[in-house]
């Protein structure tokens, strides 16, 4: 590999000093993709005359008028907009006429501080679900070990920053779509608080969750980065003198006994924990009861609003769809409105009561979970969505920043990862809490070296061979009474097949029977 610096700040501190030009390092960065793109996925698309372009038009800058991103090679994923070429947010189905030609206003930002725009990384569908075989799109592998998932929805940034394709990268989180790669590749990402990013030029997937996030190297990387996206540095800028010292930090313990958490993700965190106490942070337990409220106020919210962005392109082209997108968005059209409602009643309740827990006696100022339960799945293995405990997903509903750390490595050496959140607007404190954290530990400086010689298994295509048969009419989706999930979708133009109505009904089914519980 041709990177030669370790942290994106480390990159941006020898531009500055003219130890180093742009077009050096956008060229280093090509050519590194040439060799380990084939096998990792990384990008849908590179710009290497207009990357190398800019690049030379900024190692032509006087430096007086050189922003604080200089000359810095990152990458966007494929939902933004840019100007030298079309998001396909891998999907065949998507309008390549969207936003042709224009940047979201957040990538025009990050030019606007000087950086230069390598490529568009790849991504799940629409940012949902997993990679479909039937789609000709770059499958993301995991420079950990190819044969494994990089966790979604913006997995070429994970895999890219993972294996130092670049050193920071902007993505979006609905779900966890920033910190679930950040945690099954060993890198760092934050979501931001909701609203705090513009979403304009960004293809929606869920508008009342959808956030933007930097994800990079280290805490202070990804703040170097919300300073230029938002355009208001922190006070002080490196804020990591501020630590966690006197700082509450709150664990919900009870999380820890959740199946699912591996003993390697439950020591690594005790171990974060360790340390975090030794930086003098006063860490407290803090129950959270209503985590189970807001996982499934996040998942009713994402459906509903998936089908009711892209239902309409989903009838029209429903086999271009890739599968596990169109069987989730398609459930999402089978959730009654009184369901949707609940979900947002409940949503502000929930949210109201942890803010006013954490500001109230045996109060906190940052919450403490696991990232991820465990390590990154092999593909053949990979669970379905919903089907492993989802830490992540509870703050997109709440609308909290959230910040994805590496913390340890399981047996086989694969990334573990810490999560800490905040309340809204206090991404100052947790970049801190990073930058104090990552001060006394290494983990994020790992790097993992993928052998470019390597071919991983393809994809399997787990439901070829013949369909299965139809499922009797009368069996409806919620089991009392209602009309058929078949009939339901016909209705809104849906004529999925037998195995797609299989698992359309499965969710829609999962997602009533979890709404009809009491919540916290």
């Amino acid at each position: 590999m041709q990177q030669p610096f370790a942290t994106l700040a480390d990159a941006a501190s020898a531009l500055r000093s003219g130890a180093v030009g742009s077009a050096e390092l956008v060229a280093a960065a090509l050519s590194d993709a040439e060799v380990l793109d084939p096998l990792l996925g990384v990008y849908v698309a590179r710009f290497p005359e207009q990357a190398l372009a800019a690049a030379r038009a900024a190692d032509s800058l006087p430096a007086a008028e050189r922003g604080p991103l200089h000359g810095l090679p990152l990458a966007v994923k494929d939902n933004l907009a840019t100007v030298e070429g079309p998001a396909t947010v891998q999907s065949p189905a998507h309008d390549p006429h969207w936003w042709r030609g224009l940047d979201a206003p957040a990538v025009a930002r990050l030019r606007g501080a000087g950086a230069v725009v390598l490529g568009k990384t790849t991504m799940t569908e629409y940012a949902m679900g997993r990679p479909d075989p039937s789609h000709s799109f770059p499958v993301p592998r995991n420079p950990w070990d190819p044969e494994r998932w990089t966790g979604g929805s913006s997995t070429g940034n994970g895999a890219g920053i993972a294996s130092g394709l670049f050193l920071g990268a902007l993505g979006s989180d609905t779900s966890g779509s920033v910190r679930l790669p950040a945690a099954l590749c060993g890198t760092t990402g934050l979501k931001t608080t909701f609203g705090l990013l513009p979403l304009d030029g960004c293809v929606p997937l869920s508008p009342s969750q959808d956030v933007l996030g930097p994800m990079a190297v280290t805490a202070h990387d990804c703040g170097l980065l919300l300073d230029a996206l938002t355009g208001m540095p922190r006070p002080g800028g490196h804020v990591a003198d501020a630590g966690v010292r006197g700082l509450r930090i709150g664990v919900p313990y009870g999380l820890l006994d959740t199946p699912g958490i591996t003993a390697a993700c439950r020591d690594a965190f005790q171990e974060a924990l360790r340390t975090l106490r030794e930086l003098g942070a006063r860490i407290r337990e803090f129950p959270l009861p209503e985590f189970g409220g807001l996982l499934a106020v996040n998942a009713v919210t994402m459906l509903a609003e998936a089908f009711a962005v892209h239902g309409e392109r989903l009838a029209a082209d429903w086999d271009s769809h890739g599968r596990t997108f169109r069987r989730l968005a398609a459930a999402g059209g089978l959730l009654p409105a009184h369901l949707y409602l609940r979900a947002q009643h409940t949503r502000e309740r929930l949210t109201a009561a942890l803010l006013e827990r954490m500001d109230g006696p045996g109060g906190v100022d940052l919450i403490a979970t696991p990232t991820w339960p465990a390590p990154a799945r092999p593909y053949a293995q990979e669970a379905a969505p919903g089907e492993e405990l989802n830490l992540t997903a509870v703050w997109n509903p709440t609308g909290f920043p959230a910040l994805a750390l590496p913390m340890g490595a399981g047996p086989a050496g694969l990334p573990l990862s810490l999560q800490l959140a905040g309340r809204p607007r206090s991404e100052p404190t947790l970049i801190a809490a990073g930058e104090a954290y990552q001060s006394v530990t290494t983990w994020h400086l790992r790097r993992a070296t993928p052998d470019p010689r390597r071919r991983p298994a393809p994809l399997q295509d787990q439901e070829a061979g013949p369909a299965p048969a139809s499922p009797a009419p009368s069996a409806a989706t919620p089991g009392d009474g209602s009309p058929d999930a078949g009939a339901l979708l016909a209705a809104l133009g849906i004529t999925p097949d037998a195995a797609d109505l299989a698992v359309v009904r499965a969710v829609a089914r999962s997602l009533l029977t979890v709404g009809r519980q009491p919540t916290a």
